[in-house]
């Protein structure tokens, strides 16, 4: 008996598992980036009990001064800063990981860490990790907060980088409305004739 191997998924796979985790992440959080220093509508994480404030940033110029949380436009650097929102954290340290995805097909080893940061008081207010990031595709960031008592709790924010999201949906939407002009054209032109 012949068993199939299969180490690659297909074009059409890739495809749909992109968009998968692309309607995924919209459905997690309604707010993807932000301009400004407003933290009206920052991305946020809950781990345990803690209520975390997660700000992602680019240092390219087009981007300067914007916060994203699931989608970074562009490749390079970015950071990802993570601050508590209540006081009162002076005994939880923070561990920043950062994991890039490396297997559509294994979900146990799907995510591979290329970064971890040493353990840091969160009680001082700000942790933060950083990274060149060189090749577009899904990636991690875990946060695990380890308290005074030694109770550990760890929680992930997964995000797309490399992939222009904004620039993706004008060009939908200006596809969409030169289709319905020409739709309405192409009417008016039946009704005259």
């Amino acid at each position: 008996m012949r068993h199939l191997i299969i180490n690659q998924p297909g074009k059409a796979c890739r495809a749909r598992l992109l968009i998968i985790v692309l309607f995924s992440l919209m459905i997690d959080q309604p707010v993807f980036a932000h301009a400004g220093v407003d933290h009206d509508n920052s991305c946020f994480l809950t781990v345990g009990d803690t209520r975390l404030r997660i700000s992602g940033y680019q240092f390219q110029p087009e981007l300067e001064g914007k916060h994203f949380c699931h989608f970074f436009p562009e490749l390079g650097q970015i950071v990802l800063a993570v601050e508590p929102l209540a006081e009162g954290q002076e005994k939880t340290w923070v561990t920043l990981e950062l994991a890039a995805l490396t297997s559509w097909l294994d979900p146990a080893e799907a995510f591979t860490v290329i970064k971890q940061q040493p353990a840091q008081p969160i009680g001082t207010g700000l942790a933060s990790i950083s990274q060149t990031i060189e090749q577009r595709g899904v990636y991690r960031l875990n946060v695990t907060l380890q308290e005074g008592s030694g109770k550990s709790r760890q929680q992930s924010l997964i995000f797309l980088v490399g992939i222009p999201v904004t620039k993706i949906l004008v060009m939908i939407a200006g596809g969409l409305l030169v289709f319905v002009l020409g739709f309405a054209g192409l009417n008016g032109l039946k009704k005259e004739g």
